[in-house]
């Protein structure tokens, strides 16, 4: 059963979704996003989504930088980029990005999308 199933109707307490800037489209948009998300994983983090629209953005990205644009510690970064590459520590990787050593700079890791993350994010770009 979709997701689109289980909404319930909003409370007297709650606002008309017309009363808002958000449109039910958009709505519609955002759920099945989520959707094609957990079909990766049904506990696919926030912050792997976000990571990977980031990188999508910025092919070559660093560690470091992905960091400072996320605003989280590089060590959970660490780990956000193992899960997203071929080095999830565990479980099963997503293979969504690839880790390039810089070549202007060895100790440098650049970060981006394989051709399974393209894919990936074509489904999403569906959405809208």
């Amino acid at each position: 059963m979709s997701i689109q199933h289980k909404i319930q109707q909003p409370s007297a307490d709650s606002k008309d979704i017309s009363d808002t800037n958000v449109g039910q489209e958009q709505i519609e948009s955002f759920i099945e996003t989520m959707e094609i998300l957990r079909s990766l994983n049904s506990e696919f983090p926030i912050q792997h989504a976000l990571s990977l629209g980031i990188i999508s953005l910025n092919p070559g990205l660093s560690l470091t930088e992905l960091a400072s644009k996320m605003n989280l510690p590089l060590s959970t970064i660490s780990r956000i980029v193992g899960a997203l590459s071929e080095h999830r520590a565990n479980g099963r990787p997503y293979n969504l990005i690839e880790i390039k050593v810089s070549k202007e700079e060895r100790r440098k890791k650049e970060l981006y999308l394989t051709q399974k993350g393209h894919n990936f994010l074509k489904k999403i770009q569906g959405c809208f």
